[in-house]
């Protein structure tokens, strides 16, 4: 799979917004997974996905604050999850959810996502995009995000500077 390939659509575009979640996969809301999943298919799918695989399940932490302590899980998704980054191409609604509320009924593309790399080459829609993490409990680590308005991009570990591509490490 060629992963600079959703980077190489962005060429062209002065201001990139390359963000850097916070630990996005343990982050990710999961009413959020659950609507996306109960609006893409239906409720006995997200059902079965997300709260049967997710959030119904209860497990026993003998030495968290009591010897008979139990967690489940109300964001984020389990280290070893299968699913786990299907369940995570619902990022593409959330940056498509924004995009709407900037460009109502206009096809947006000018966005790159894998997994929890992004990088949105529209500042409107990446304003939106900030606010509704921000709405969901999922924060930006700025100090490792490159906002440029050059052009410049970090997508997958890989850097574009003016049309350039390169692994830096």
């Amino acid at each position: 799979m060629n992963q600079e390939a959703p980077l190489d659509r962005l060429v062209g575009n002065k201001h990139c917004f390359s963000f850097d979640l916070k630990s996005a996969t343990d982050r990710w809301p999961l009413v959020f997974l659950f609507e996306v999943m109960q609006y893409l298919f239906d409720r006995s799918f997200a059902c079965a996905v997300v709260n049967s695989t997710l959030a119904c399940n209860i497990f026993e932490v003998h030495f968290v604050r009591n010897p008979n302590s139990r967690v489940s899980f109300v964001a984020g998704q389990p280290l070893g999850y299968h699913a786990s980054w299907p369940l995570f191409a619902s990022h593409h609604i959330l940056v498509w959810y924004c995009a709407e509320k900037v460009y109502p009924g206009l096809y947006f593309d000018k966005y790159a996502v894998l997994g929890d790399n992004i990088v949105i080459a529209d500042q409107a829609v990446a304003k939106v995009y900030e606010e509704s993490l921000q709405n969901l409990g999922i924060s930006i680590s700025y100090h490792k995000s490159l906002i440029s308005e050059s052009g410049s991009a970090e997508f997958a570990k890989r850097f574009r500077v003016e049309c350039q591509i390169g692994v830096w490490t």
